[in-house]
């Protein structure tokens, strides 16, 4: 679990962003994480998008989790993006969505992006935390949340 808080920063929050469209939303997204990460933004669009066709990345609770692994870089990157309002699913019978997780990992760290992935949706499974974690007027506030929750968990999940 310290590997998903240690990957949060407050740079890495995004607050009250506007739903325009889940393609703009993954655009703002993957810009984001080029200024912070120094990556390519196209590759990351690309990338999380190719991945968002082959399956849904909801969760549940209007929280989405997209996600994939690209070549280019070296260490996982993240982003969180809380909406201000819903954007309507695009797949007949999913909720609309508050919130995305986005995680780009090495290609070659597969088993480290599956345990990101895992502990993310462990993070917003947990109605508490979740709703704390929705309810942060800031940046800092959101990642102070998240290390207290990390800091009390079993050294197991470390």
């Amino acid at each position: 679990m310290n590997g998903l808080c240690s990957l949060l920063k407050p740079d890495n929050v995004l607050l009250g962003i506007s739903p325009s469209s889940k393609k703009r939303i993954f655009e703002q997204a993957s810009q984001t994480l080029s200024l912070i990460y120094g990556l390519d933004r196209k590759e990351i669009f690309d990338g999380l998008f190719a991945r968002e066709r082959l399956g849904s990345t909801y969760l549940d609770h209007g929280i989405a989790l997209p996600h994939c692994r690209l070549p280019n870089i070296k260490e996982p990157c993240c982003l969180f993006v809380k909406l201000h309002g819903e954007l309507e699913s695009d797949r007949p019978g999913e909720p609309a969505v508050s919130a995305f997780f986005f995680l780009i990992a090495p290609e070659e760290a597969a088993s480290e992006h599956l345990a990101l992935l895992a502990s993310a949706a462990e993070v917003f499974s947990d109605d508490t935390l979740r709703e704390k974690l929705l309810a942060a007027s800031s940046a800092d506030t959101f990642c102070g949340t998240l290390r207290s929750w990390c800091s009390v968990q079993p050294s197991d999940k470390a």
